[in-house]
């Protein structure tokens, strides 16, 4: 490595160069020397001194106080009262407490008369007539009675009605009910009503039994095929429902 050095220092020289600008190394071992020198002062130091980072244990703070003994007396009253105002709830005289105050407020008391007006109520007695329950219940009253119904709307009978069996409807704006050209079964009484449902076209849809005596149940079946087979006149045109009745002698 010095021989390089030496070499370019020559070099620079040959080439004219004016100023030095690489140094010749003198001796090496001298440098060598003092490299070993620095390396031993090192390692003694290594091996003498030791560092201790972060301590053997946790730091406490240290606690101090210090005590001041005061002899009972009025200095030690006047202490005690400053501390004690020192703090969120003052110390303060009440003045309530003291005999001139309460001596005034005596006076003021007596000077004061009684009002010219005092209120005193008085208490009548009130009769409350209570329920026997023994009484109520020999009466039975009735706890209500329901109105009467309405009466009915009298049935539409036809100016010419047709003899046999037919079909009247229980209604008032003029709808009529044509039955089937089919001889009506034998469960088809006079008086019997049904309600039934009909279509836009007026053909029946439902057959349900409002009314009919106990004899007329075995041909039950028969009398709503036949009923279904009549034809709703002057209905309404989305379709509908009405009560009709059988009419007519057989």
């Amino acid at each position: 490595m010095f021989g390089l050095r030496h070499k370019r220092i020559t070099r620079d020289r040959q080439l004219g160069l004016v100023f030095q600008w690489r140094l010749p190394v003198g001796n090496s071992m001298g440098f060598l020397g003092a490299f070993l020198l620095v390396s031993l002062i090192t390692a003694g130091l290594a091996a003498t001194v030791r560092v201790r980072v972060g301590g053997g244990g946790p730091r406490h703070a240290e606690r101090r106080a210090s005590l001041i003994v005061v002899p009972p007396g009025e200095d030690w009253q006047a202490l005690k009262t400053l501390a004690t105002e020192a703090g969120p709830f003052p110390v303060r005289e009440d003045p309530s407490k003291d005999p001139a105050v309460q001596a005034l407020i005596q006076r003021g008391l007596a000077a004061a008369g009684t009002p010219g007006y005092r209120y005193s109520p008085s208490y009548q007695p009130v009769h409350v007539d209570l329920p026997d329950p023994a009484k109520e219940a020999e009466a039975k009253i009735s706890p209500g009675v329901l109105p009467e119904l309405p009466p009915a709307d009298p049935p539409v009978i036809p100016a010419n009605p047709q003899p046999g069996l037919g079909l009247l409807v229980l209604a008032t704006n003029g709808m009529r009910a044509k039955a089937s050209a089919v001889p009506p079964p034998p469960g088809a009484l006079p008086g019997n009503r049904y309600l039934i449902t009909y279509d836009a076209a007026g053909r029946v849809t439902r057959v349900s039994t409002v009314f009919a005596p106990p004899e007329a149940a075995a041909g039950a079946d028969a009398v709503e095929v036949w009923l279904r087979q009549a034809r709703i006149e002057n209905g309404d045109k989305d379709g509908g429902g009405t009560v009709v009745e059988i009419s007519g002698a057989q």
